[in-house]
């Protein structure tokens, strides 16, 4: 074998390696998803959650986009990846504890009763109250190295409109559809902004019928974000 041979079959075994270290990831950020997803149907009360499986569960890189997710529903994924990066643009500052909503058909999301939970995921799970290593990754963020984002979609039966169910055929307007969640900081800092939540369910022409059943599930660190937190986190350090 001659030098140019083996510097040949060097590289190969090197793009070998690399191949199989992006598929090993792959296959571990996807089954992160679909943990997720997992999670929430085994911790959720919601019909259109635990047995009509209306929901999606994704993870998206520092710039909001889509590195993996479950099988779950295309329509959810596909526009999902938007949703991160509005809330990415819209925020001057993103702490670890932060959790934000939204369901802006503007920004990523489908129809208002889709209610995206978006979390981001900082080095050593700081999103989830861990230790907190000092480093910058964003000019406009505090010194936490953000490494992902995680997400999840799903149906929530009443969100207000003029119909209960918050699927009106005939209506003609946004507002007729229901109450309309733009970036709302659900968690700062793992501080609760719930009973904000419910009062922002109550303002409106056609606001929730059922302002406090609506989000029965959600609470600091629920089960989804915590085990992907965790996970992602993990995957990181091996």
């Amino acid at each position: 074998m001659n030098r140019d041979q083996a510097n040949a079959s060097t590289e190969n075994d090197l793009i070998e390696i690399d191949a199989v270290q992006v598929e090993l990831f792959n296959n571990q950020l996807f089954s992160i998803a679909e943990q997720m997803g997992e999670t929430l149907r085994a911790t959720a009360v919601s019909v259109n959650v635990k047995e009509r499986l209306d929901f999606s569960c994704a993870i998206f890189d520092q710039k909001g986009d889509l590195i993996a997710n479950a099988p779950h529903i295309p329509i959810h994924l596909g526009a999902m990846s938007e949703c991160v990066k509005g809330i990415i643009e819209d925020n001057e500052s993103i702490e670890p504890g932060d959790v934000f909503i939204t369901n802006d058909p503007y920004r990523g999301g489908s129809h208002l009763p889709d209610v995206t939970v978006i979390t981001p995921v900082f080095r050593d799970n700081d999103s989830l109250g861990s230790s907190i290593n000092e480093r910058q990754s964003h000019p406009r963020w505090s010194q936490h190295e953000l490494l992902f984002w995680v997400a999840s979609r799903a149906h929530h039966a009443e969100m207000g409109g003029i119909t209960p169910g918050s699927m009106p055929p005939h209506s003609k307007t946004l507002g007729e559809e229901g109450v309309l969640i733009q970036n709302f900081k659900v968690l700062s800092q793992n501080q609760n902004r719930f009973d904000e939540l419910l009062l922002l369910m109550k303002r409106g022409p056609y606001p929730s019928r059922q302002p406090r059943p609506t989000f029965p599930t959600f609470r600091p660190k629920s089960p989804p974000i915590k085990k992907a937190g965790k996970n992602c986190s993990m995957r990181c350090k091996a």
